[in-house]
């Protein structure tokens, strides 16, 4: 082999190793009641554009602002457009760099700066670690270090229809702020937001 041929090849490894190191977790949770044919029009929470700091969570209005862009992206490729005064489902998102165990009471995280008052039905507060107790109707997630969470909410019952997690967006010991990397996560989130519309 010539030395030119062998000095490309070490090139093109070194090229592809981020791409392949970037292996996310991707998992989704939907309400089988749902009327997801008759969402066509979005909202963002009340979160989404405010500083108000979040229990467990990143609050960083720039990494916010990409997200939001990956995420309303993904959401026009369905063809769903935002309406801030007659949404058919409110959209909001929350970041963990560090790994959590998270109880979702009754189908919500919820806590006093992630919905308002409302935004949903429900009045439990509190996303809360897995040490603190829990009953037999509350689910158990673990969430991985670097874990972008979607959630939609139906706009008129107040209640979560669908949420979405890519885990694994790391940079070393923090969360990975690369927009690529961000927009590579959502989309993998949303795929899995396809095979339920499919079925709608």
């Amino acid at each position: 082999m010539k030395p030119l041929n062998k000095i490309l090849i070490v090139l093109l490894a070194f090229l592809t190793t981020p791409l392949l190191a970037q292996r996310y977790t991707v998992t989704a949770d939907k309400d089988l009641s749902a009327p997801f044919d008759s969402y066509k029009n979005y909202a963002w929470a009340k979160h989404v554009t405010t500083t108000n700091s979040l229990a467990y969570a990143i609050n960083d209005l720039t990494l916010k602002s990409k997200i939001k862009d990956a995420v309303a992206h993904e959401l026009k490729s369905r063809n769903m457009n935002m309406n801030q005064n007659n949404p058919d489902v409110l959209v909001n998102f929350r970041v963990f760099e560090k790994p959590i165990t998270v109880d979702e009471a009754d189908g919500y995280f919820h806590d006093d700066n992630y919905w308002g008052t409302e935004e949903v039905t429900n009045n439990r507060l509190g996303i809360i670690p897995f040490s603190s107790s829990i009953n037999e109707n509350d689910t158990e997630y673990y969430l991985d270090k670097g874990t972008v969470m979607v959630q939609l909410v139906d706009a008129k019952k107040g209640v979560v229809v669908w949420q979405g997690y890519a885990s694994g967006l790391t940079d070393g010991n923090t969360f990975d702020r690369n927009p690529d990397h961000i927009a590579k996560a959502v989309r993998l989130i949303f795929d899995k937001l396809d095979f339920v519309l499919n079925e709608a």
